[in-house]
């Protein structure tokens, strides 16, 4: 059976953790029982539950939701013993999205203000355990909120078995070669140029089309790119010169401007944008898939925004990390796997060059025909991978 409810994390109700629970199906091939709860209903149901069994907690990355791994859940709950967590990051998502007040002061280092973002999603994800009542799980997070599940496991160690970091972000300070545009465009929702973001046209009807091909080209420039990141990977820096970071787009990012800004800035100009980078990005999926991915997609990127904007305290400009956890890897006290695409923009040789100083197993992993988003890419291969490291 499958639930999704909001699990309130303080009295009044004002954080809330959108979370989905699945519990093992007798039979693989019938579909789900579906059924949204109240946040009372989920939260009671889960504490009713057998405490016997294993937990696998599922945590989004940046400009994402839990619905991204829809290609995943139905074979990763097969797995005897398991239940299946997945979460939307506190601010973002389908959870409640508080007002976002952390800024740096004039007397703060970077590294002060990375701390306070990081405990912001490290409390809320130790609020929700102990709303839910559970005691240990094995944490799985991709791209950022790999960053986050880590800053987790390094604090609260006795709550995490293993950890599972699928293309985690801010790894290492990311090569000069992929610029914001890059970054962005695999995170979430590309940048725009500055065309797009200056005052409204008088008839913005007329220039829809015009926007649409201007960001259309500056997308398919970027996914080019990204293509051949690949390539570029371990040649020279003399051959690859690093591409330049236009000073629109650091002022947008220093402004804390992010793409779901943009996209609500624009109106039906957002929803276009939204549209044109689901078709092009996820173009593998059915035809009906990129209709309801666009929809979702739509919906969690045109609301309030709230905890997109911790992507500038995190990375600087040109989407390099302000404090990698590299250096941080060497403390964590659990088995780690690391997964990435065969053709994944996020380098995989530095996560073999942690494992060696890493005082825990750890393993490094690549999937066949897979990008950064391997779990929608080849999601065979993923969730055999991921029920072989539950089973273990």
């Amino acid at each position: 059976m499958a639930r999704v409810g909001r699990i309130a994390l303080d009295d009044e109700k004002k954080k809330l953790i959108n979370t989905l629970y699945i519990t093992q199906q007798p039979n693989q091939d019938a579909p789900y029982r579906f059924e949204p709860g109240h946040t009372a209903d989920l939260e009671s149901i889960i504490k009713q539950d057998d405490k016997d069994t294993k937990n696998l907690v599922m945590c989004h990355g940046y400009g994402a939701g839990l619905g991204f791994f829809y290609r995943n859940y139905q074979q990763l709950s097969q797995v005897p013993g398991w239940r299946i967590f997945s979460i939307d990051w506190l601010g973002m998502g389908n959870s409640s999205r508080p007002k976002w007040t952390i800024a740096r002061k004039s007397s703060q280092t970077w590294d002060d203000v990375v701390d306070t973002v990081e405990d912001h999603f490290v409390e809320s994800l130790e609020d929700w355990r102990n709303k839910v009542g559970i005691n240990k799980m094995t944490l799985c997070g991709h791209s950022m909120g790999g960053y986050f599940a880590t800053c987790y496991a390094l604090k609260y160690p006795e709550r995490v078995e293993k950890l599972i970091l699928v293309s985690p972000g801010t790894l290492i300070d990311i090569h000069p070669i992929i610029s914001l545009f890059t970054f962005l465009c695999l995170a979430g929702i590309p940048i725009p140029p500055p065309e797009a973001v200056t005052k409204p046209n008088k008839n913005p009807q007329e220039t829809v089309q015009q926007e649409a091909d201007v960001i259309g080209a500056a997308y398919q420039a970027e996914t080019a790119a990204v293509e051949n990141i690949a390539k570029q990977q371990g040649v020279p820096n003399n051959k690859n010169p690093p591409r330049r970071i236009p000073a629109w787009a650091t002022y947008l990012w220093n402004n804390n401007i992010t793409p779901m800004s943009i996209i609500r800035m624009t109106g039906p100009f957002g929803a276009r944008l939204v549209h044109n980078y689901t078709s092009r990005r996820f173009a593998h999926l059915t035809e009906a898939e990129q209709h309801d991915f666009y929809d979702y997609l739509y919906n969690i990127t045109s609301s309030t925004g709230s905890g997109e904007f911790a992507l500038a305290a995190i990375l600087a400009p040109g989407a390099y990390a302000r404090k990698p956890l590299f250096h941080r890897l060497a403390q964590l006290k659990m088995p780690t796997v690391f997964i990435y695409g065969e053709h994944d923009w996020m380098d995989y040789k530095a996560a073999e060059e942690a494992k060696e100083h890493m005082k825990v197993p750890a393993k490094v992993i690549r999937i066949a025909n897979g990008g950064h988003h391997m779990y929608l890419e080849n999601p065979k291969d993923f969730n055999r991978i991921c029920c072989d490291e539950m089973s273990k």
